[in-house]
């Protein structure tokens, strides 16, 4: 599975902050709500299922200023995503340093093998000084995706 095939456009934001994870965490999940990606039902247990699971060991690179929390979730049928970019970050992780790129991924217990899987391309994508940096610079959600799928392996 490709990165760009679980991302909507409409699941992107750009350009926005918010003052710490849960917070960041929050507006994406609201987005997928928002797009029909996740059922309202579900947006208070995803938040607290992927901060739960930020507790117990981050996702933070914050060497590269990107995070990529995640979880499953029952109740879903399909892996889903949303991306929230800034350059001057999109929220401070501890001691203050940014994290300019937060890519959520939630997905439903039965596709542990392809969560993985997405995460393991997701983060070679996201490893990549060009992508984080084009990503970075992003004006628009349209931007973001499209600079996405220009780079992301075929």
């Amino acid at each position: 599975m490709r990165v760009s095939e679980t991302l909507r456009q409409d699941a992107i934001l750009t350009g926005e902050s918010w003052g710490n994870f849960e917070a960041a965490v929050a507006a994406l999940v609201e987005r997928l709500v928002l797009n029909g990606s996740v059922p309202a039902r579900l947006a208070e247990s995803a938040v607290a299922s992927v901060c739960e699971r930020e507790r117990v060991a981050s996702t933070a690179m914050v060497d590269i200023g990107v995070s990529i929390p995640h979880s499953r979730l029952e109740g879903l049928e399909t892996l889903v995503s949303a991306l929230a970019v800034r350059a001057e970050g999109v929220y401070g992780a501890k001691a203050g340093t940014p994290i300019s790129i937060v890519f959520l991924v939630l997905s439903p217990p039965s596709l542990s093998g392809e969560h993985l899987n997405f995460l393991s391309a997701l983060s070679m994508l996201l490893h990549s000084p060009p992508v984080r940096r084009g990503l970075q610079e992003a004006a628009a959600p349209a931007d973001a995706l499209a600079w996405i799928r220009a780079h992301e392996r075929r």
